[in-house]
């Protein structure tokens, strides 16, 4: 019983590595800066951005 737990977590292990090695990360992350706006998040910060929008027009029409 042992033997088998033993083999499953290797078998865990080794997809995990696996799967992280053959991951595209710099594609990933490329692809993860579409949603971002000055550091800010399009969809999670979205009333900081809109606020900082209002800001912004208010003071071009200074």
């Amino acid at each position: 019983m042992m033997a088998v737990l033993i083999t499953i977590l290797i078998v865990v292990v080794a997809l995990f590595i696996f799967a992280c090695y053959k991951t595209d990360w710099k594609t990933i992350d490329e692809q993860n800066q579409q949603f971002y706006v000055d550091g800010y998040h399009l969809y999670y910060d979205r009333k900081i951005l809109r606020q900082k929008e209002v800001e912004r027009l208010k003071q071009k029409e200074l």
